[in-house]
């Protein structure tokens, strides 16, 4: 029996003697059922009681759909390919700007296209449904447990049926409030990924110095580890910037202006230029200025003249690449340089509170000590170690190495500068091809250096003389032969 009251004297129409609210009784698929008038005054529900009635009427010749005829319900695949289409928008309905996460998002709608490809409605997505999803999932995901990465993609999946619900395309997203697989308690939170002190530090940064393409990254490990700044934040920073831009600082140089990535109501842009990153900071520049005196970035990636920073996850893949071959005892991540920040500053008595403030932490000390551990209470009254931010040996960049070339004994041989240009007669020479012993001695007689010595030298192919002179040059203790074509270092 109906829970729902009849009003008297009025077809069809009933109440909910609870709520109030009228509904108008129809028939579907050989059934009665109610459906709701959304009001709670007769005179309205007799309105659209009325309404109805003249829809059904028009219908009847073609000019109107029937009102009781269910809406057809969307399929997940089609929900996904129009989000496709509508670029990716965020929750505020705006195309997503092109980069890491994009290409997240993308990859996260080909690999739901892959499953829901067989014409699932959205009203199917129940638990059990999504449960097969996982389960699928493990089975051919190519790198870790799978669980976290289900989450990711169910997550794009929510967000292109919030996007469908704004649309009207559906009228509620049934995953919005699901169980998620991967478990908080078996996250690696990043004070597990970060040095244990200020030498250890240094020491990666040394490792990521020794190769000339990753020198950018090692300045990236050392200012990320000495202020604390994520990953994005210290990217931002240029060396052109204003006292109140990413990378400018204040007149007296005791302040370096930042960007926040995450601002609750609590933004903090600057932080203390201390005597360890004040140290930093001028050896940085001092190796900027020599290696990409044309860019205005922080950390130059690889684009000609240093056009563009280097990419997000370089670090941390620099990094991981160290750990696999053994060249790191311990794996350690970008974000892991923001959790020794954390550790120095607690070891000289600050409180959690202060640090948060200080890092931009807008959750607050709750999620602070969950992220980042708590500290040990003696701490904070004083009894800390009280870390330093100054390394006890050699800093990283004094194993930067200058220019360099390999000898055919192995040994590298380091080249002086210039005293003055080389003559004509020593170019006769080395066009000639000349011995270890004349290399040396125009070494010494007139110091040549990088320049002089990749002199672009023709070889002509096809002679037995030019064949003679190639295997002579390429005796040279400081020249290179590529052969073929014209030799060059």
């Amino acid at each position: 029996m109906s829970r729902y009251v009849k009003v008297k004297g009025e077809r069809g129409l009933y109440q909910d003697p609870t709520s109030g609210v009228y509904y108008v009784r129809v028939q579907y698929g050989g059934r009665d059922t109610y459906k709701s008038l959304e009001t709670n005054l007769k005179r309205k529900a007799l309105e659209g009681l009325d309404a109805r009635r003249q829809a059904k009427v028009a219908a009847k010749f073609g000019l109107a759909l029937e009102p009781d005829e269910p809406a057809r319900t969307a399929t997940v695949a089609e929900i996904i390919k129009k989000f496709q289409e509508a670029g990716y928008p965020d929750k505020r309905g705006r195309k997503r700007q092109e980069g890491a996460y994009l290409r997240s998002q993308k990859d996260y709608c080909d690999t739901l296209l892959t499953f829901f490809r067989d014409g699932t409605v959205v009203d199917d997505l129940r638990p059990k449904l999504l449960s097969q999803y996982h389960e699928w999932r493990i089975g051919n995901v190519s790198r870790g447990t799978g669980h976290r990465t289900t989450d990711l993609e169910l997550t794009t999946l929510s967000a292109a049926l919030d996007w469908a619900v704004r649309e009207e395309l559906i009228e509620i997203n049934p995953i919005k409030s699901r169980t998620r697989f991967h478990s908080s308690t078996e996250a690696r939170h990043c004070r597990e990924l970060a040095p244990a002190d200020v030498d250890e530090l240094h020491t990666i940064s040394a490792l990521l110095f020794k190769h000339r393409l990753r020198e950018a990254l090692g300045w990236q490990a050392l200012f990320e580890g000495l202020t604390g700044l994520r990953t994005n934040e210290a990217l931002s920073m240029r060396l052109d910037a204003r006292p109140d831009e990413p990378g400018g600082l204040t007149a007296d140089g005791g302040t370096l202006c930042v960007r926040r990535s995450k601002k609750a109501g609590r933004d903090n842009p600057y932080i203390e230029v201390h005597a360890g990153l004040k140290q930093l900071m001028e050896a940085h520049r001092d190796w900027h200025s020599k290696r990409f005196p044309e860019s205005p970035w922080y950390f130059p990636g690889r684009h000609p003249k240093g056009a563009e920073p280097v990419t997000k996850g370089a670090l941390t893949a620099s990094l991981r690449g160290l750990f696999l071959s053994k060249k790191l005892k311990k794996q350690f991540t970008s974000h892991g340089m923001r959790a020794f920040y954390v550790l120095v500053r607690r070891s000289h008595g600050i409180s959690d509170t202060q640090i948060a403030w200080e890092i931009n932490h807008v959750g607050g000390v709750g999620t602070l000590e969950k992220v980042y551990g708590s500290a040990p209470p003696h701490w904070s009254k004083g009894g800390g170690p009280k870390l330093s931010w100054i390394p006890k040996g050699k800093p990283a960049w004094a194993h930067l190495k200058a220019a360099r070339r390999k000898s055919r004994g192995g040994k590298a041989a380091v080249i002086p500068e210039a005293k003055k240009p080389l003559p004509s007669r020593a170019q006769r020479t080395i066009r000639r091809g000349w011995s270890r012993l004349d290399a040396l001695g125009l070494l010494g007689r007139y110091g040549l250096n990088y320049a002089n010595i990749c002199l672009r030298i023709p070889v002509t192919r096809g002679t037995n003389r030019a064949n003679r002179r190639t295997a002579r040059q390429r005796d040279h203790p400081y020249a290179a032969t590529r052969g073929g074509g014209e030799e060059s270092c």
